[in-house]
C-alpha cells in the first residue's frame, strides 16, 4: 500500500471508530500550518536577537561599518552615520554603547548616506547638493579627508550604504536604480558589475559584505510591504539571493544600514560567539545585533510546476511539484514568513491577510546549507470564479487603452454608471441552457483611492430587461441584485466582482449590468474602468447625471464610439443531475466515495471533484471532513439518518449555493 493510501486508511479507520449519529465536524479556516501528515510547523532561522535594540544617537540613521581592534577606541567598534548631522556615532559593537563622535569629510549641506572600511580608512558616500554621489576617504578617527571621486553608479543614481569586498572594490547601493554597483575604490568609477534588488524594488537601502561566502547581505522586501521583511544573501556572479531570513516588524522596521561579523575588514570576528548581522533601524532610530545563517548557503535546483490561485472567497492556494531531498518549503507573503513546511508537502493554502488586494506570494526550498531560489508571484485576491462560462462582446478582453469617459474633476470621479447587457443564449454566445452567474469581471484601467484610503466602492446591480430593448428608462428595469464592493489599487488588472450567490439566468432572460462609481468627490476617489477600440459585438452604455447624462447611452451616441468597455460574466451551466454521496461518478455510494473526498482534502495534488454538489454529503453548501464523516455513518452505522436528497439522478432540491455539478458519469 503506498502512502497516501496508508494515510487515507488510518483516517478513515479514525473516523469510523469515533462516528456517532448527527456529530459533523468543519475543517477550520485560517492559515494552515501544514498539510496533514507533514508534522508540525517550524521556521528555519528565528533571526535570533544578540543585542538590542538600543537607542541611536542623531535622528536618522543610514549606514554603518565595523571597526575591529586596532582602532582609536581601544574596542571593536561600529560607526553609525547619520544622514542629516554632520556628527557621526561611535559604539561598541558588543555592548552598544556610546564611544565617541567623528566629523563627516564635507562641510554642511551634503548627505552622508554611507560608510565602510577597509581596516585602516574609512570610505563615505556622500550626496552633494547638485544631486552626484561621490566618493571620500578619511583616516579611522575622520580625519584627512579627501575626495576619491564621483561614483560610478548605473542608472538612476542615489548612493546608500557601502561594504568593501576586500580588494579594490567597493558595493555601493543604488538607491534610485534598485541595485548594488561595484565601484573603484582608487576614483569611484564602475568596475562592470552589478547585482538587482531581490524583490526588484521596496524597502532596504543597505549592503554588506560577507567575506567568507564572498557574497552580499542584503535587507530587502517587497514593495507593499513598506518594510524589510527578510536578509538575504546574494551571489553577485549571479543575482540569485539565498537563505532569506524573517526580520519580524518588532526587531526592525525600515533598514538603513546593515553589517557582518565576517566583513572584509573583520573575517572570521564573531564576538557574540555566532555569525552576526548588526542593522540600523531607522524607523525606530535604533541599532540591532541578530543572529545569521552559519553556513554560506548553497543554491538548488528551482522548485517545479509551482501554481498560484486565489478563491473567490479570499482563500490562497500554491501548489509545487513536492521534494522529499528537501528540508523545508518556505512560503511569505508581501515577504512575511506564513509558514515553513516540510519538502514532502505539495500544497499550501490560507486567507489572504490583505482583502481585497494585490499580494506578492513567494516560495523558496532549504536542504542543510543549500537554498533554492526564490519564486515570486503578483496575485490579486479575491480571485474570480473558476466558473466553466466567460463572456464577453470584447474581441480581446485583455487589452487596455486609455481614453475610458470618466465623470468627474480629473482628480476624482463623480456619480457615474457603466452598462452592458447580455443574451447568452443568442449570437455571439450561443449557449443552449440557463447559467448561473457568479462573478462580473470588470477591467480596471486606473483605481486610486483618496488620501488615508485603501480601497473605494462600487456598486453592482443585475437587471432583467422585459422588453428586450433600449435600457433606458431604467425603472423599466426589473432589479435582481445588488451589492457592493470595495476596489484596492490598481493600474491595468481585471478585478472580480463575486456575487454572494449564484444568480440563475434562463435563456430568456436579457441580463443589464450596471457598474455604478459611489460619488467620489469627497473622499478623492478616482476610478477608471479600463476599455480598448479593438472589435465588440454589443455596445455598452453610459450613464453620469452629474454630467447632463440622466439616462444610459450607448458610447457611440455620445461620441464615444471607440470606447468598448470591459464587463465580462464568468458563471456555469445549471447543475447536472447526481446522486449526493456518489463522488467517483459511477452510479453508487459505497467506501470508495469517502476515500474520494478525503484524497481531495488531504491529499496534495489530488484532482478534485467533477461534481462537487455530490461531494457535499450533509448539503451545507461546502465540501469539508463532515462529508466524509456522514456518509461513513450512513454507510456503517445502524440506525443512521438517510442522506440527503436526491438519492437518485437528480437535481439540488436545497436553494442555490457555490457548488456545482459540471459533470457527472453517473447520470448521463
Amino acid at each position: 500500500m503506498n502512502s497516501n493510501n496508508s494515510r487515507i486508511a488510518v483516517l478513515l479507520l479514525t473516523l469510523i471508530s469515533s462516528t456517532t449519529v448527527g456529530w459533523t465536524q468543519s475543517v477550520p479556516r485560517g492559515w494552515l500550518t501544514a498539510p496533514a501528515g507533514s508534522g508540525s510547523s517550524y521556521f528555519v532561522d528565528p533571526a535570533d536577537l544578540l543585542a538590542g535594540p538600543t537607542p541611536l544617537q542623531g535622528s536618522s540613521a543610514l549606514g554603518i561599518c565595523l571597526v575591529p581592534e586596532p582602532n582609536p577606541w581601544g574596542v571593536d567598534a561600529v560607526i553609525v552615520i547619520d544622514i542629516f548631522s554632520f556628527e557621526n556615532w561611535v559604539y561598541d559593537a558588543v555592548t552598544l554603547d556610546p564611544l565617541d563622535t567623528i566629523l563627516n569629510p564635507t562641510p554642511p549641506g551634503a548627505l552622508t548616506t554611507g560608510i565602510t572600511t577597509d581596516g585602516t580608512t574609512l570610505f563615505w558616500a556622500i550626496v552633494t547638493a547638485t544631486g552626484t554621489s561621490d566618493l571620500w576617504r578619511t583616516d579611522l578617527d575622520g580625519g584627512n579627508p579627501a575626495l576619491v571621486g564621483t561614483m560610478g553608479l548605473q542608472g538612476p543614481a542615489f548612493a546608500g550604504g557601502l561594504a568593501w569586498n576586500g580588494s579594490n572594490g567597493i558595493w555601493a547601493n543604488n538607491i534610485s536604480g534598485d541595485r548594488y554597483d561595484l565601484i573603484s575604490t582608487n576614483d569611484g568609477s564602475y568596475l562592470g558589475a552589478s547585482t538587482f534588488h531581490p524583490d526588484g524594488s521596496g524597502p532596504g537601502n543597505g549592503v554588506a559584505w560577507r567575506s567568507d561566502c564572498e557574497r552580499l547581505e542584503v535587507p530587502h522586501g517587497p514593495a507593499r510591504a513598506s518594510r524589510v521583511t527578510s536578509i538575504s544573501i546574494i551571489d553577485p556572479l549571479t543575482d540569485i539571493a539565498l537563505a532569506p531570513m524573517a526580520v519580524v516588524a518588532s526587531t526592525a522596521y525600515f533598514t538603513n544600514g546593515i553589517e557582518t561579523s565576517r566583513s572584509a575588514a573583520a573575517a572570521g570576528f564573531d564576538p557574540f560567539g555566532v555569525y552576526s548581522i548588526w542593522i540600523v533601524d531607522n524607523g525606530s532610530n535604533s541599532l540591532i545585533v541578530l543572529e545569521g545563517h552559519q553556513q554560506c548557503p548553497e543554491p538548488l535546483d528551482p522548485i517545479n510546476a509551482i501554481e498560484y490561485r486565489a478563491t473567490t472567497n479570499g482563500e490562497i492556494v500554491v501548489t509545487w511539484e513536492a521534494d522529499s531531498s528537501l528540508d523545508s518549503v518556505d512560503i511569505r507573503i508581501d515577504g512575511e514568513l506564513q509558514d515553513s513546511l516540510v519538502g514532502a508537502s505539495g500544497q499550501w493554502s490560507g486567507i489572504s491577510p490583505i482583502l481585497p488586494g494585490l499580494v506578492t506570494l513567494q516560495i523558496n526550498g532549504h536542504s542543510g546549507n543549500s537554498w533554492t531560489p526564490t519564486s515570486s508571484s503578483e496575485l490579486l485576491v479575491p480571485g474570480c470564479s473558476d466558473g466553466s462560462i466567460q463572456l464577453s462582446h470584447l474581441d480581446l478582453p485583455d487589452l487596455f487603452e486609455p481614453g475610458t469617459p470618466v465623470c468627474g474633476s480629473g482628480l476624482a470621479h463623480l456619480s457615474q454608471s457603466y452598462w452592458r447587457t447580455f443574451d447568452h443564449c443568442e449570437d455571439p454566445f450561443s449557449q443552449t441552457e440557463g447559467m448561473w452567474v457568479e462573478s462580473i469581471r470588470v477591467a480596471v484601467e486606473n483605481s486610486e483611492p483618496g488620501p488615508g484610503f485603501t480601497t473605494q466602492p462600487v456598486i453592482l446591480r443585475l437587471y432583467e430587461d422585459p422588453n428586450r430593448d433600449s435600457i433606458a428608462p431604467v425603472d423599466t428595469l426589473l432589479e435582481l441584485h445588488e451589492q457592493q464592493f470595495q476596489i484596492p489599487p490598481l493600474v491595468q488588472q481585471h478585478f472580480c466582482l463575486n456575487l454572494n450567490s449564484p444568480l440563475a439566468v434562463d435563456c430568456g432572460t436579457r441580463l443589464v449590468v450596471e457598474l455604478e462609481l459611489v460619488d467620489g468627490a469627497f473622499d478623492e476617489h478616482l476610478f477608471v474602468l479600463g476599455s480598448n477600440s479593438q472589435g465588440e459585438s454589443s455596445a455598452g452604455n453610459y450613464s453620469a447625471a452629474s454630467c447632463g447624462i440622466p439616462e444610459p447611452v450607448p458610447f457611440a451616441t455620445l461620441g464615444w464610439g471607440s470606447v468598448h468597455i470591459g464587463i465580462d460574466l464568468i458563471g456555469r451551466n445549471f447543475s447536472r443531475p447526481f446522486i449526493r454521496g456518489d463522488c467517483n461518478g459511477d452510479g453508487s455510494r459505497n467506501l470508495a466515495d469517502a476515500i474520494r473526498i478525503l484524497e481531495v482534502l488531504f491529499i496534495p495534488g489530488s484532482i478534485g471533484f467533477d461534481c462537487s454538489d455530490a461531494a457535499d454529503c450533509n448539503d451545507d453548501g461546502s465540501v469539508n471532513l463532515a462529508d466524509a464523516v456522514t456518509l461513513l455513518s450512513y454507510l456503517f452505522i445502524p440506525g443512521t439518518p438517510p442522506i440527503v436528497d436526491p438519492s437518485s439522478c437528480g437535481l439540488d432540491p436545497s436553494p442555490p449555493d457555490s457548488l456545482l455539478c459540471e459533470e457527472n458519469a453517473g447520470c448521463l
